[in-house]
């Protein structure tokens, strides 16, 4: 649940923004027209109109602190992740611009403009994000998985029985879309290397844009496209929990490995964590995830002798 220490970090992301305004008003009339914009090292080797180059830095800023806004906001938006991405963003567009605008009017030409040590303040964009992180709450986990779920009525011998769940990640599929646009026009303009490049990403992004869970008497499998990628055997499977995976406590979203084990992180929410017989516990997060938890339960029951 969102609390008064997550509203202050993220009331921390406009910082930025009103920095960069700041900035533009103190330089006022005295701004350059061209600034330096891109950096080799401590000299330029890139140049941009400033007045766009503002823009562009302050729609970046704007859109960063209401990001921070919405996941402070939203019970089930997983701040720990979206944070210490916004104030990382938003600082270092921010403080790029003022330091190019700095560097430039201090050497009176954007050739001659040169970083020095003043290249260390985006990087503490760094460690502000880190520092976000580590002060954001983490909720307890001590009681997070109630009981293991088993069927209300357990399979008679010789029964067989399955269950079919979906999971479906929207950005996964915007990114896959993106990346077939993008390798369309490398293909066009003839830079086929990077085409290839782009095809591997929509097959990664498509891979995890739909996701089937599938529980049989063959254990627990996953798959995209009708393409089993993972299986964990049902002799494997010591017992199955529901909980409410949080990408953040996971390692991100995706194919994830943490100190906690590893997860199929499609999105947060209602997912299967199975403890596994002398291995890391395996989580995936999927729609009906009680009913897929209970039948791989009641499978995996040893049977009584008979």
């Amino acid at each position: 649940m969102t609390t008064s220490r997550t509203r202050l970090l993220a009331a921390t992301s406009a910082v930025p923004l009103l920095a960069l305004v700041i900035a533009r008003l103190a330089w006022g009339g005295d701004l350059p027209p061209v600034v330096a914009s891109h950096w080799s090292g401590t000299r330029p080797d890139g140049f941009s109109d400033t007045t766009t180059y503002f823009w562009i830095a302050l729609a970046v800023c704007a859109i960063a602190a209401g990001t921070a806004g919405v996941a402070a906001a939203r019970i089930r938006t997983d701040a720990a992740l979206w944070l210490p991405a916004t104030v990382f963003t938003g600082w270092t567009v921010a403080t790029t611009w003022i330091v190019s605008v700095a560097a430039t009017v201090r050497a009176g030409s954007p050739g001659a403009a040169t970083l020095g040590w003043w290249i260390v303040i985006p990087l503490l964009g760094i460690l502000w994000a880190v520092a976000t992180f580590v002060l954001l709450p983490r909720p307890s986990h001590a009681t997070e998985n109630g009981p293991a779920p088993t069927l209300p009525v357990p399979l008679a011998p010789g029964e067989r029985a399955s269950w079919t769940g979906y999971v479906r990640g929207r950005w996964a599929g915007v990114l896959a879309l993106a990346m077939a646009v993008a390798a369309l026009v490398s293909a066009l303009v003839g830079a086929l290397w990077l085409a290839a490049l782009f095809l591997v990403l929509v097959v990664a992004g498509g891979a995890f844009a739909s996701v089937t869970v599938q529980v049989d008497r063959t254990g627990l499998s996953l798959a995209s496209w009708n393409v089993r990628w993972r299986h964990i055997p049902l002799d494997a499977v010591d017992e199955a929990q529901v909980t409410e995976i949080r990408p953040a406590d996971w390692g991100g979203w995706g194919y994830r490995f943490s100190p906690r084990g590893t997860a199929v992180v499609i999105r947060g929410g209602e997912g299967i964590v199975v403890t596994r017989a002398g291995g890391r516990p395996f989580a995936v997060t999927v729609d009906g995830a009680a009913q897929g938890a209970a039948l791989l339960n009641s499978l995996a029951a040893p049977r009584p002798a008979g």
